[in-house]
């Protein structure tokens, strides 16, 4: 494998080079593996940097090196399979950051069954303008009502804006079962916080000051940016791990970022490290959710 254009800027605001990406993706490779192993990638790159025209990569191409793993999906709107990338190993995780990609995006559902996730998210989607106290108050909702039915939930900045509230599941649910999961605790939260959350998908009629909990994320075929991505944002903030205590105002969307991801890390360690030790069935978290509304309603 042969990295190219290490000094080109991508984070033209703060100096940052390819370089200075493909070194964080090498330290950080350990922790990131196994969020990305045996997962299909959509690959968005930004071959200039942040400032640059990024474009969606899906099919590997015929220019694919024989030794990087991909996986055949049949397209249902191409009429064909689509060989998208898989990352199972430090150097294809590189292979694909010097192709430009800053952010790693995999599917929900490994490649030996992509009908079944094991894993669900709630994307945490604030309008332009919403202030980032609001999500973080929404985060808080969000997690509390989720753990007073009995979920362990992993917490982590998006990077962005908005805030990212993921839960390994077993490997034994729909696309369907799980965004209806989703869609159900959005509703119930919505009801007893209106002013907090939208249901409108599209962007522009959303209100202001308003958050949209993207359930639709949690389908085939869909992705979201991976815990330790880089995101393609001034100051190149880094999607990381956090813990319920640290949802407060002092938390920032650029706190941790290519500069500080690794202080981080030293700090508090590997706040995932234990994921998928705590695969979770979905029928009990349901009972109790319903226990709680038979009780709200008495």
């Amino acid at each position: 494998m042969r990295l190219t254009n290490l000094n080109k800027i991508y984070f033209p605001g703060d100096g940052y080079t390819k370089r200075n990406l493909l070194a964080h993706y090498f330290y950080i490779s350990p922790l990131l593996q196994p969020f990305l192993k045996d997962r299909p990638l959509v690959l968005r790159r930004y071959p200039n940097g942040i400032e640059g025209q990024a474009f969606f990569q899906k099919d590997a191409g015929k220019d694919a090196p024989k030794w990087i793993k991909t996986v055949a999906i049949e397209s249902e709107s191409k009429s064909k399979a689509i060989r998208y990338f898989v990352a199972n190993d430090r150097a294809s995780l590189l292979y694909l950051t010097n192709l430009g990609c800053i952010d790693h995006n995999p599917w929900s559902a490994r490649s030996d069954d992509l009908d079944h996730p094991d894993y669900m998210f709630f994307d945490l989607d604030p309008t332009e303008g919403t202030p980032f106290a609001s999500v973080i108050k929404l985060g808080k909702l969000l997690a509390s009502k989720l753990q007073e039915i009995g979920m362990k939930v992993f917490l982590k900045t998006s990077g962005a804006t908005g805030l990212h509230i993921f839960i390994p599941i077993e490997r034994v649910y729909t696309y369907e079962q799980v965004r209806q999961f989703v869609q159900t605790i959005a509703s119930l939260t919505a009801q007893d916080h209106p002013e907090l959350i939208t249901s409108d998908r599209t962007v522009r009629n959303r209100p202001k000051g308003s958050i949209y909990i993207d359930a639709h994320q949690n389908s085939s075929g869909q992705s979201l940016a991976s815990v330790y991505s880089v995101r393609a944002f001034p100051r190149a903030p880094v999607s990381t791990p956090i813990t319920f205590d640290e949802l407060t105002a002092k938390l920032s969307p650029e706190k941790w970022n290519l500069s500080s991801i690794r202080r981080r890390i030293d700090k508090v360690g590997d706040l995932w490290a234990d994921f998928w030790k705590h695969k979770q069935r979905l029928e009990p978290a349901v009972r109790r959710l319903e226990g709680t509304l038979k009780r709200g309603q008495t």
